[in-house]
């Protein structure tokens, strides 16, 4: 007989008999029984108990169960009837029923059951409290690690009520001990302080605290470590206590990476003011038992100590612990830690540090002691002379050959002319700067400064290099130095009177600048070309045509360019000038732009003037205008 006729013939015994039919049917694992059981049990004409639907709701088979979600009404009404009856397990099963058809607030619905007087009803409450946090917990941790966006939502859409749920399942957690409420309220940052800060200001069972402290202590994620720091930064004793005692009790290697993390990801401004209030660092300890600190973080912790608030003598013993990491970078940081604080301890860590095993320690060792400048800076760099890395051996040849230099220039008129010499030429070929330093003397103020650079320069045949910092000299007001340049400028090879040349390029007379022009010009040093471009714009034309020549001789295009330009010009003495200019350079193509521009040209002079150059070319002679 099927299931439908046998539920047909049921129908027709009394409600009484039929109804212990019916349950024992609802008990059954298969769902063609459960389900029409459940239809018989719903019928408001026929059974009509809800009631035991929900009871035996932990049997029903996934089919039956969605029909107990389609008729969501009905059976919140059963349920929260059976949640005052005097059965254990009728109660037990209200909750579940509850949880599951009110899902997004199930956990505020099973925390009530966690007050029943039932230790079974409060376990199985519990138990369902612990699959939903699991849940929430997964979800919570997904978005932060991964940003998975589902997770996201779920947790933005259960946050509420999670949290409103977590207190009392944390008043009552000596009863159920699940750890996951703790864990779950551990990670859930800003939204979870208050809950926090409950549970310690309150007085909380021992065994609730004690368990907090464990989780606080044990709890390998970021979330954590910010509550900590919060939690000693918060001037209630209580949570001071709290951060106290757990960070006693942190005794795990990855706690410095993991704070180290977390001060990555502060706001700068929120990381100093952190470090700026933080006047002891209880969590110091596991740093020093890290024994080999990674860089990144060391190099975060080591930058936290060194802002702290933290007594001064304590803060340096702090920072000078990372003197012996095994990092070559965090030793180096630790001597440009030394240098932002001011430290005394500077001079003889740098120092110490010159005889490091690493070229890069070395290398900011020396620096500090270039940045210290001691009297005796050269004696403590004179080793580095043979680092195994070339640029720690540059910077010290550049510093024990300065400090040479200035000790030089210091006996130099105590010694004869022949040593003067000597020792001019041994520094010559040591000092790669040697330019760069007699460049900063001749520029001194004083006079007699400048004369000994202009005699070593001499010394040294480095007068071609400076030529153009010499020519500078010829107008200077000291007579000894003017002297010594002509001198110099003349044993250069430079034509005689080339101070009183530089002079008449700014002559005020338009012939004197114009013929002081072709001086340069005549004399072939291409180097004077940088004086003579500004020229180009003289108001007179024959001196921007001298220049436009002389440049071209000298070998620069651009004498080409500004004659071509001076052709265009709406004044007639500039064209002729540039017409004249044309025919001395002759360059490439000259006669026939010439021709080309005599067509255009309305002045009559300037067409007779390009006549006249191009006879010139074909030998007959031409005057400059």
């Amino acid at each position: 007989m099927g299931v439908s006729n046998t539920f047909s013939l049921l129908a027709e015994l009394p409600i009484e008999h039929r109804l212990s039919y019916v349950e024992a049917a609802l008990r059954e694992p298969y769902a063609e029984l459960q389900s029409a059981a459940f239809d018989a049990l719903i019928d408001p004409a026929g059974i009509n108990r809800p009631d035991l639907i929900v009871q035996h709701y932990s049997d029903l088979a996934p089919e039956v169960r969605q029909k107990v979600a389609a008729r969501a009404t009905l059976f919140n009404a059963a349920a929260r009837e059976e949640l005052s009856s005097p059965r254990e397990w009728s109660r037990r099963a209200a909750y579940l029923v509850l949880a599951a058809l009110r899902p997004r607030e199930a956990a505020s619905v099973l925390v009530r059951g966690l007050t029943d007087a039932s230790p079974v009803v409060r376990e199985s409450v519990a138990d369902a409290l612990e699959v939903l946090a699991n849940r929430y917990y997964y979800h919570l941790v997904a978005a932060r690690l991964h940003g998975d966006v589902e997770s996201r939502r779920f947790v933005e859409g259960n946050r509420g009520v999670m949290m409103e749920s977590l207190g009392p399942l944390l008043r009552a957690f000596p009863l159920h001990a699940k750890g996951v409420f703790l864990d779950l309220l551990i990670e859930s940052g800003d939204a979870g302080y208050p809950l926090v800060t409950e549970l310690l200001q309150t007085r909380t069972e021992p065994s609730t605290y004690a368990a907090f402290i464990h989780a606080l202590s044990t709890a390998m994620s970021e979330p954590a470590v910010e509550l900590i720091l919060r939690l000693s930064q918060d001037p209630r004793p209580r949570l001071l206590d709290a951060a106290a005692d757990a960070l006693k009790l942190r005794r795990d290697p990855g706690f410095p990476s993991l704070l180290a993390s977390v001060f990555s990801r502060m706001p700068p401004d929120r990381l100093e003011a952190l470090a700026q209030r933080t006047r002891e660092i209880p969590w110091w300890h596991t740093v020093e038992a890290a024994s080999d600190l990674d860089p990144f973080s060391a190099a975060r912790i080591l930058d936290f100590v060194s802002r702290s608030a933290v007594e001064p003598t304590r803060r340096l013993k702090m920072v000078l612990s990372f003197r012996d990491s095994p990092h070559a970078e965090i030793r180096a940081r630790v001597l440009t830690t030394l240098q932002s604080l001011g430290a005394q301890e500077l001079e003889a860590s740098a120092e110490a540090a010159l005889e490091d095993p690493s070229d890069e320690v070395k290398l900011a060792a020396a620096r500090m002691i270039i940045g210290i400048n001691p009297p005796h800076k050269a004696r403590l760099l004179l080793p580095l002379l043979n680092a195994g890395s070339e640029e720690v051996r540059r910077m010290a040849m550049r510093e024990v050959a300065s400090a040479s230099f200035d000790k030089y220039l210091r006996s130099f008129d105590r010694l004869d002319p022949q040593t003067r010499e000597a020792a001019a030429r041994a520094l010559a070929k040591i000092d790669g700067r040697i330019l760069e330093r007699l460049t900063e003397e001749i520029q001194a103020l004083d006079p007699d400064r400048r004369l000994r650079a202009l005699r070593v320069i001499d010394y040294v045949d480095a007068e071609t290099d400076l030529r153009q910092n010499l020519m500078a000299l010829l107008n200077d007001p000291d007579r000894r130095v003017r002297a010594t340049v002509i001198k110099i400028v003349e044993l250069s090879g430079s034509a005689d009177g080339m101070r009183l040349l530089v002079a008449a390029l700014g002559d005020p007379d338009r012939r004197v600048r114009a013929n002081a022009v072709e001086a340069f010009e005549d004399g072939g040093d291409a180097r004077c070309i940088p004086l003579l471009k500004p020229f180009l714009r003289d108001p007179d034309n024959r001196v921007r045509a001298n220049v436009a020549k002389a440049l071209w001789t000298l070998g620069d295009g651009e004498g080409k360019t500004a004659l071509l330009s001076l052709l265009g010009e709406p004044e007639e003495a500039m064209r002729l000038s540039a017409v004249w200019a044309i025919g001395e350079v002759r360059f490439p193509g000259s006669l026939e732009l010439l021709r080309a521009h005599a067509e255009g040209e309305l002045s009559a002079v300037v067409r007779a003037k390009i006549s006249e150059v191009l006879s010139r070319a074909a030998g007959k002679g031409a005057s400059a205008p």
